[in-house]
């Protein structure tokens, strides 16, 4: 029994992390296509950072493996943004993945909201955290992009570019996740 139990807990992981790459994945195709994407200037439609953080809203931290992995295969494959030097790239899409979860803790320990319970939380936090969690993100990579000498970047583009994007991004993952795709699907399975 115990054994099933077992079984059945690691096939629901590796589920949650094979949504939580795909989530991402498609985000950042999405963005790519919208957008487009420079590494050292950003985007001002990063969707990712809302697929990260609606992923981890509703998996919560069990779905970091496959966060970083989407993050570091899109990063390598769909963007080649990581300047010839793999390892600083790794790190920066390291940092993006756990930005959302460094905003959730903080935002926790200030009381201000329980992530967990996804019923009873208003809106108005879910954008708090897409803020904070934009200004983690862009500052990290800020950092970690100047640390490396792999690339050439204006501190002020690179930071605007980076918090806009993720904004942006973030709202309009979220809030079509959240609001516009339900009403699309009650449309469609309503006779």
């Amino acid at each position: 029994m115990e054994d099933t139990i077992v079984t059945m807990k690691h096939k629901e992981l590796i589920t949650n992390n094979l949504i939580a790459f795909s989530a991402i994945f498609i985000a950042s195709i999405a963005m790519k296509y919208l957008s487009g994407f420079d590494a050292e200037i950003g985007s001002y439609l990063y969707l990712p950072i809302g697929a990260k953080i609606l992923i981890f809203l509703l998996f919560g931290r069990s779905v970091l493996p496959g966060v970083m992995a989407s993050c570091i295969f899109c990063g390598v494959v769909l963007f080649n943004s990581w300047g010839g030097n793999f390892a600083w790239g790794a790190i920066g899409a390291m940092m993006g993945a756990v930005a959302p979860l460094i905003s959730m803790w903080f935002i926790q320990k200030l009381d201000v909201v329980n992530f967990s319970n996804l019923k009873n939380i208003d809106f108005r936090h879910i954008l708090f955290l897409i803020f904070f969690t934009a200004i983690i993100h862009a500052l990290s990579r800020f950092v970690i992009y100047a640390k490396s000498e792999v690339f050439s970047i204006n501190p002020v583009d690179f930071l605007s570019h980076y918090l806009v994007g993720d904004m942006i991004g973030g709202v309009v993952v979220i809030w079509t996740v959240l609001k516009i795709l339900p009403y699309f699907v009650s449309r469609v399975v309503r006779p």
